[in-house]
């Protein structure tokens, strides 16, 4: 179904008006509802109608320094694509911001919600552009008008955390990976964003280039393997740390867990038939995340990149045993998603955390 203006319009209106979307739904379901988004060339194809309904959501909250940071950028990412050279490079962040205002609706508390999306939007900014902390500062206050206050001053706090570097070929600010996230753990919004920002980097880590081979399946091993051995005290310790954001830590602990096992089918082929769309659905937290377009699905996303790497075994029309499809969750092992186990963040920009962009 596809909605009029009138309907969109409508729709963020009630927004502004403190609805909070209890009697029209939640964004993830406009989305859903616009039939823009039900697959991830959908979602390409739409990117400036996305940017425009996250626009719209930011602009109806009154997050203005949210609302700042996504036109920088865009700016910045104007013309860039991501290493299949069709996916617009801002695509990472947009979809992150869809996945945090799902979780914020669905009633995951953070402690200060502007603040996370203005993490999202500027997160890579440091390592990929350069930016300094100064820079952001003095566009906000300077370009923009925004007055000093301790939660300006936090996020450019947070931002200076979250960059482990400054420019492509800047120096290291951390001597390894743990003591990157050792850090980002003590900042409320920072380690948010951050696991967000983990969960699309391994959703997106599959089929991000044609004939990939042994070495580039390494890379992901490696990059999953990571995640997974730093992720358990990072949740342990930031849920001590914020106890008020400690259902959100476990949501996105069990999301990611989940595309790690995902994942496992790009790896190797065993013949064995990945589940059908509506249990990769039933597989994702209570919380957040089940309600999304399949375009953004974390599960359903990579799910559909590996259908189309191995279609004679995930697109055979040969029917499969039920109990072939899910071992007790996607593989063996799985709790099921919905609830976490104890897991905790990384980190993946254009160096090791996110894939490479091209004009």
């Amino acid at each position: 179904m596809n909605l009029r203006f009138d309907d969109v319009s409508a729709f963020f209106r009630s927004v502004a008006r403190g609805g909070l979307f209890r009697r029209q739904g939640t964004f993830a379901e406009y989305l859903t509802e616009t039939g823009l988004y039900n697959s991830e060339n959908d979602v390409i194809k739409n990117h400036d109608r996305l940017v425009s309904d996250v626009r719209n959501w930011l602009h109806a909250k009154n997050y203005n320094q949210a609302e700042a940071l996504l036109d920088f950028m865009l700016d910045k990412k104007k013309g860039l694509m991501r290493k299949d050279g069709i996916t617009p490079s801002s695509l990472h962040e947009l979809t992150q911001a869809v996945w945090f205002i799902s979780c914020i609706e669905d009633g995951l508390e953070v402690d200060d919600p502007e603040s996370v999306m203005s993490i999202i939007f500027s997160h890579d900014l440091g390592e990929d552009f350069g930016v300094m902390p100064d820079d952001l500062c003095r566009y906000l206050q300077f370009d923009k008008g925004f007055m000093q206050t301790p939660e300006l001053q936090e996020f450019i706090e947070d931002f200076d955390i979250i960059s482990k570097r400054f420019g492509k070929g800047g120096t290291p600010r951390y001597k390894n990976d743990h003591e990157y996230y050792l850090a980002i753990q003590k900042s409320r919004n920072a380690s948010v964003a951050k696991m967000i920002d983990r969960a699309h980097n391994i959703m997106t880590l599959i089929g991000v280039k044609e004939n990939e081979g042994p070495a580039d399946k390494i890379r992901m091993i490696e990059y999953v393997a990571k995640t997974l051995q730093l992720q358990s005290d990072f949740v342990r310790d930031a849920c001590k740390a914020f106890p008020s954001q400690s259902e959100m830590y476990r949501a996105l602990e069990a999301v990611i867990e989940q595309e790690s096992q995902v994942c496992r089918y790009y790896i190797v082929d065993t013949g064995k038939k990945i589940t059908d769309d509506d249990d990769l659905r039933s597989e994702m937290p209570d919380k957040g995340f089940r309600k999304l377009p399949n375009g953004f699905h974390p599960l359903i996303f990579a799910a559909e990149r590996i259908r189309h790497t191995y279609p004679e075994t995930h697109l055979g029309t040969k029917a499969v045993p039920a109990e072939a499809d899910l071992d007790h969750g996607i593989i063996s092992g799985s709790a099921g998603g919905k609830t976490g186990n104890g897991s905790g963040n990384g980190s993946a920009t254009v160096t090791d955390d996110m894939p490479d962009v091209t004009r």
